[in-house]
């Protein structure tokens, strides 16, 4: 596109540059063929003088020859300065003298009666040549004073600019077209075809990595990119794998000793003592688990499927309802299924819902469809954010309660799980604070 605008604009500008080229030839054609006339006519003129003889104007036919007269002819003319310097020199060089002379560009129906060149009995040569011929329509006036003082004048008709010299210039830009624009395309159809391929394959590379390697084509400078590519796609994923490895070595070596502590503090006698010691193995447990959730997200081995997230999401809300939690739902008026993973959707709705219990008491979840996405809204009454700190909140570890109490304040991990599982699916979670007080959260997803 940007090549066919370059090209089209060099093009005006030669089409500008000839036409004005054009202008001005036929400009210098036309004051040498005048000029030539008064040269012509001042020679004749001054024999005349030599010999005793009045000059006058003379009449071949019924063409005006060069007009003389005592005073130049007035015009509203354009004065051409260029043209009247070399009529002075072409004079100078045929042996004629003029004190000035003047030349004039000027709409042919001004130019002065006595000059305009008018048809005799057999016609012009441009009439009987071309009867068809376009009429001029602007003239030049050349004045030239003699030595004698008097003035010698003669109107010559400026050639109109025929139409074929433009339809040879659009030619021109048609075949220049051509011969630039579609080897040009097909040259940049050859390298940008692979480029965004390789750009999709960028944007759309996710942590699995279980694509097939992007096909090598293109210029070699391309293909070696494509090579690149691969390679790193391949390296990443390695990467990952291990960092999965390891992160399952991890869990498993500290599970295994919290088990063998929770099965160690069955001795103990304080029942107040066991129960809090009960409860920190729970905490570091689920820290854990969470923890290896958020780091393995982006290699689920889950299967996407359509699956219907308002029941999801009613599954959920009567979890939390067993356990006593002030939880509603509010009917979906419209279907609402779409493409998730429901294993990974199921925790970022716990999640949700119970940061909204945590911290509001009680919890009123929507699912809603809105234009080709699907919602859910989870509104509670508590304190809300300060606006400042609702995008930190997302941060691992990041709680709106100070403390370290998870009874209180839990992992922080929390919204930082649920917007990562969003994420995944091409979604969003977001947090507002409510007009009337509380909080809102909604997790949006695609289809």
């Amino acid at each position: 596109m940007a090549a066919a605008l370059a090209l089209g604009f060099a093009q005006l500008v030669n089409f500008t540059l000839l036409l004005r080229a054009s202008d001005q030839q036929a400009m210098t054609q036309a004051s040498a063929f005048a000029g030539g006339r008064l040269i012509f006519a001042a020679d004749r003129a001054e024999r005349l003088a030599a010999h005793g003889g009045r000059p006058a104007a003379r009449r071949r036919g019924r063409r005006v020859m060069p007009m003389l007269s005592e005073v130049p002819p007035q015009s509203d003319g354009v004065p051409q300065p260029d043209l009247a310097l070399r009529v002075m020199e072409a004079a100078q060089a045929n042996g004629t003298s003029f004190r000035a002379v003047r030349v004039e560009r000027v709409d042919r129906d001004h130019v002065p009666r006595e000059l305009r060149r008018r048809p005799g009995r057999r016609g012009s040569l441009r009439e009987r040549m071309r009867d068809e011929a376009p009429r001029a329509t602007e003239s030049l006036i050349v004045t030239a004073q003699l030595p004698s003082g008097q003035w010698i004048s003669t109107s010559a008709p400026l050639p109109v600019r025929g139409a074929p010299a433009i339809g040879w210039l659009i030619l021109q830009t048609l075949i220049l077209y051509l011969a630039v624009l579609v080897p040009l395309a097909f040259i940049a159809l050859r390298v940008t075809r692979p480029l965004r391929a390789l750009t999709r394959r960028a944007n759309a590379f996710t942590a699995s990595g279980t694509d097939d390697p992007l096909r090598e084509e293109g210029p070699e400078d391309l293909r070696r990119l494509i090579v690149a590519m691969n390679a790193m796609e391949a390296r990443v994923s390695a990467l990952l794998g291990e960092k999965d490895v390891m992160l399952g070595a991890i869990g498993h070596d500290l599970k295994t000793p919290l088990a063998a502590l929770r099965v160690r503090i069955e001795s103990v006698e304080d029942d107040a003592e066991r129960g809090r010691m009960a409860e920190s193995i729970d905490e570091m447990v689920g820290i854990l688990d969470d923890i290896l959730m958020l780091a393995r997200l982006g290699r689920s081995g889950e299967e996407m499927r359509r699956t219907d997230l308002a029941a999801l999401a009613e599954t959920v809300v009567e979890e939390f309802v067993d356990r006593g939690g002030a939880v509603t739902l509010a009917e979906s008026a419209v279907p609402v299924a779409t493409p998730l993973r429901p294993v990974l959707v199921r925790r970022a709705l716990r999640n949700l819902i119970g940061n909204a219990l945590k911290y509001g008491g009680a919890a009123r979840v929507t699912v809603l469809r809105e234009s080709v996405d699907t919602l859910v809204r989870i509104e509670d009454d508590g304190p809300g954010i300060d606006p400042a700190r609702i995008e930190a909140m997302f941060e691992p570890f990041a709680r709106a309660e100070a403390s370290r109490n998870r009874a209180t304040g839990g992992s922080g991990l929390g919204l930082t799980i649920a917007r990562a599982i969003a994420r995944a699916h091409g979604g969003t979670v977001t947090l507002t604070n409510r007009v009337g007080g509380g909080l809102t959260a909604e997790l949006r997803l695609p289809g």
